[in-house]
Formats: structure tokens, C-alpha cells, sequence
């Protein structure tokens, strides 16, 4: 099962850069080819801007590898985004690092490699602010389920609701392969952030990401955990709770910005009101 999780958070971003559809497009694969990540689908990308706060729009895109998955998020009016890769093919950190900043230009970039075999045994609670980082990732381990790609779907399907998270793509479940399938694997993009699923056929055994760009409260997550991961489905599961990097600084500093170009250019426009 892959174990190998790399994070990287992203700052000092290009606006430009970041809202390149084509950039992306070109980043994820050449980060599956360079890194032999072994892609069982070409990149999936989806463009969002409708949200509440204008600044949050950006691009969300994934690909799906044998067992794992790449993914970015960026948020171009909040010079950052964020990445991940999930993958049991080890390989450099820097050289994902560097395979990303030339790409997507970053001034300054926080990344950690995580053991998804170890860190559920870990005591220590990460230090966690949620007025000023970027939101949370849940890394959750389920064993012994009897999963398949309906049950994939139709979990996916209807968990953002249950977390306040906005869905903006139904599900998308596939296998690795189409004749003999060791994984199954399904991921729901939402608002500026994803929920994923890899279940390894012959273990039974699932990986699961929820990042949001928004933090819950613990207790209702663990909850619903608890009741979608229940005795009766499963032999147990464990969960780990990672804060991912602050956007808000940025936010504050280019939103006064953004809003006296907007108010000049109306000014100077005459007939906008």
C-alpha cells in the first residue's frame, strides 16, 4: 500500500503562473513521468472561481497514479498553493521541489514527507491555529473493509455535505487497472481542496485524505469517522489531523490592493458604476 506522502505548501506564488490551465496541465505530468509515478489517468483539472470570497478562486487539479494520487491546489489571489503526493515510488523531495518552482514559481515553500505507516501511532497533537492557517488535512487508515467502487462513490457522494464542505465535481472512482485492478481509487474535488480514497484490493486496506481549506470542529469530524467506520464495516481505522500553512497574510496584504485597482479602474471608466 503507499505510504509515501509528500506536502508541499507553497508562497510568493505568480498570479499569472497560477492560474495557467496549461502550466498545471504540464506540471502534473511531468511530475508523474519524472518522479515514475505510474499515472493511471491523464490530469484532471477543474477551474473554480464562484466563491463567497473572490480571492479563494483558483485552479484545483488531480492525477490519479497506481494506488495514489498528485494533487494542486492554487490560489493565484492568495500567491500560494498547495500539493500533494501520494505514492509508493520513493524519490527526492528536493527534486519535486524543484520539478514544481520552475513550473509554478514559489518565493518560499514549506515541505515534509509523512509515513502514512507511523504517524497514526503519534501521541503528540500538531499544533494547530485555525484563524491562521490554511486549513486542515485529515490522513485516515481503514482495515478490513469490503469496499468497491459503488460504495466508493456513494461515500465520496455525500461526505462533503456531511463536513460543510462544497463539493464543485461529482466523484470520479477508477480502477488501476482495467483487467487485473490491485486498488481501487476515487476522488471528490471540493472548494479549493479534495477528499480521496485508495483501497488496496487485496488488503482491504484504505487510505483516505480530507483536506479542506476550512477548519470544523474535531469532534463533529471524528464523529462522523466513527459512524461511517464502524465495527460492523471495518476492523478499525485510526486517524491523524496535519494543519496545512497560512494563506491569510497574503489575503489581507493583496486584498487592499486588489480592491484600489478595481476602484481606479471604475473611476477611470466613467459609465461602470
Amino acid at each position: 500500500m503507499p505510504h509515501y506522502h509528500f506536502i508541499m505548501d507553497a508562497y510568493g506564488s505568480i498570479e499569472e503562473h497560477a492560474n495557467n490551465l496549461m502550466a498545471v496541465n504540464e506540471l502534473l505530468n511531468k511530475l508523474s513521468t519524472e518522479l515514475q509515478l505510474r499515472p493511471v489517468m491523464p490530469p484532471f483539472l477543474v477551474p473554480y472561481y464562484y466563491c463567497a470570497d473572490a480571492e479563494d478562486g483558483g485552479i484545483s487539479a488531480f492525477q490519479i497514479c497506481e494506488g495514489g494520487h498528485v494533487t494542486i491546489h492554487t490560489f493565484p489571489y492568495r500567491s500560494c498553493y498547495f500539493v500533494d503526493i501520494l505514492t509508493d515510488e520513493f524519490f527526492s523531495p528536493s527534486s519535486a521541489e524543484a520539478i514544481l518552482k520552475k513550473q509554478l514559481y514559489a518565493e518560499s515553500i514549506n515541505s515534509k514527507v509523512i509515513d502514512r505507516r507511523t504517524i497514526y501511532s503519534q501521541t503528540a497533537e500538531p499544533q494547530v491555529d485555525s484563524k491562521l492557517d490554511f486549513g486542515p488535512h485529515y490522513m485516515i487508515e481503514v482495515n478490513g473493509a469490503n469496499m468497491d467502487m459503488a460504495w466508493i462513490y456513494n461515500w465520496l457522494d455525500n461526505i462533503a455535505p456531511k463536513i460543510n464542505m462544497l463539493p464543485i465535481t461529482r466523484p470520479y472512482v477508477i480502477y488501476d487497472n482495467a483487467k487485473k485492478p490491485s486498488f481501487i481509487s476515487g476522488i471528490l474535488v471540493v472548494a479549493q481542496s479534495h477528499i480521496a480514497v485508495h483501497y488496496d484490493i487485496r488488503s482491504k486496506q484504505a487510505l483516505i485524505d480530507i483536506f479542506s481549506c476550512e477548519f470544523l470542529e474535531d469532534k463533529t469530524i471524528q464523529k462522523i469517522l466513527k459512524d461511517d467506520f464502524n465495527e460492523q464495516f471495518c476492523t478499525g481505522f485510526k486517524s491523524q489531523l496535519y494543519s496545512r500553512g497560512s494563506k491569510h497574510v497574503d489575503k489581507y496584504k493583496r486584498k487592499n490592493a486588489r480592491i484600489a485597482t478595481s476602484d481606479q479602474w471604475r473611476s477611470n471608466s466613467g459609465s461602470i458604476k
